[in-house]
């Protein structure tokens, strides 16, 4: 009973330690991507300008934001001449009224999304030419298109987000968890340890009693 316990203290610990680093890990996953892997995860690639951003708000980093794009053209996917972008970048300036960008979009049922990791770049750019010539020849929008992703405009509401402060307790209790789950990994192995150093009847420099209890290596 004492070495399950013993182990399931160790598993913990790992879990927790693991959860704590997934975050950082999928934001270093987003980073240094080329534009065909940019593209491949999209659905909807297109050149437009924005006309109108809806940002409801808010005292936290990421939080939801709508654009409004007047599509130029279609390089990958279908889209309408007025699309609407549902994003919730690291900045919510990733994008100005009456910039022109080229966006690499994802479908989520009848909204198309953007995450601004590198999926947003300012048109006229190289980085802009290489998601464009990734995606392909471009064609126009289409006139009508109401049944299209993105067609639909978007109701943010009051931004559906956390406050400063429930961010600032969630962080808090993420920390506490990796800090108090690598003090149970490391109590978890000490004892597991100990008790198999207790098994064998060693000591710490390697030796071993004999029949008479006298120390020998």
């Amino acid at each position: 009973m004492r070495t399950y316990a013993v182990r399931l203290v160790a598993v913990l610990g790992l879990l927790a330690v693991a959860l704590g680093a997934a975050p950082s890990a999928a934001h270093a996953s987003c980073a240094g991507r080329e534009p065909a892997q940019v593209v491949a995860d999209a659905d909807v690639v297109l050149t437009g300008r924005v006309t109108a951003v809806d940002d409801p708000g808010g005292d936290y980093d990421p939080r939801p934001v709508a654009w409004t794009v007047a599509v130029s053209a279609v390089h990958q996917g279908d889209a309408a001449q007025t699309t609407h972008v549902r994003a919730t970048p690291e900045s919510p300036d990733l994008v100005s009224t009456g910039g022109s960008y080229v966006f690499a979009l994802v479908a989520s049922g009848s909204a198309l999304t953007a995450s601004g990791c590198q999926d947003v770049v300012a048109a006229g750019t190289d980085e802009a030419a290489a998601l464009t010539d990734a995606a392909g020849p471009a064609h126009a929008p289409a006139a009508g298109g109401t049944a299209l992703p993105g067609s639909a405009d978007l109701d943010l509401g009051d931004g559906g987000g956390m406050s400063l402060t429930t961010m600032v307790v969630i962080g808090l209790v993420g920390l506490l968890v990796v800090t108090f789950g690598g003090l149970a990994l490391a109590v978890g192995l000490g004892l597991l340890t100990r008790r198999r150093r207790g098994q064998t009847g060693g000591s710490d420099d390697g030796t071993q009693p004999d029949s008479a209890g006298t120390p020998f290596k």
